[in-house]
């Protein structure tokens, strides 16, 4: 993170207007060593957060961008097939608690903007992590960008550690011949700033 921040005080972060959609000079299969690398490239700006997030102009709706699966809800994330799983929603993860006491998740933040490209039909940036595989870093894992999906289910449910509600999200990939469609690009919403 911190070689990250400091290419971006450097002026070298690319595609740093944060949009909904493919993004420029990315494909799907690309592989990135570090979570930094997600946001040094524009595909995933949050250094923590698993849903990136952009609002509108007059700040009454908000949508995810993307969204990293990196494995921390491993009870939760379910993959259905090569091109559809379950993410489960943000926000009070057991593994990141500690001693807090759990509270139920809640349709605010990224959770409320998964539901709105649900509603709107707008795609997210699908990354996932992989442990393990060809060319990883030294901790033994990549992220790979997936593709774009598209939201098509919401629920809430009980976890069984924890007896509280979690919100959860079925994505589906899109054909591949709509992953590079400029229709996507949501023009008017706000940007990064540096200073």
């Amino acid at each position: 993170m911190r070689l990250a921040k400091l290419v971006r005080c450097l002026g070298k972060w690319v595609n740093t207007a944060k949009q909904i959609g493919c993004v420029a000079g990315i494909e799907v299969g690309d592989g990135f060593h570090w979570r930094g690398e997600l946001c040094i490239v524009g595909l995933h700006s949050e250094f923590r957060k698993g849903i990136d997030c952009i609002t509108s102009l007059n700040g009454s709706k908000i949508w995810a961008t993307s969204i990293v699966d990196s494995g921390r809800y491993d009870s939760c994330t379910r993959k259905v097939s090569s091109d559809e799983f379950t993410y489960c929603g943000e926000g009070e993860n057991p593994s990141f608690c500690g001693f807090k006491k759990l509270k139920d998740q809640k349709l605010v933040g990224g959770n409320r903007a998964l539901m709105n490209n649900m509603i709107d039909r707008k795609p997210v940036r699908v990354i996932r992590r992989f442990d393990n595989i060809g060319n990883t870093n030294e901790s033994g894992y990549k992220f790979v960008y997936e593709g774009l999906y598209q939201v098509n289910h919401c629920w809430k449910e009980i976890r069984m550690d924890s007896g509280k509600y979690v919100y959860k999200f079925n994505l589906v990939k899109l054909e591949d011949h709509l992953q590079y469609e400029p229709q996507w690009k949501v023009n008017n919403v706000r940007t990064r700033r540096y200073h």
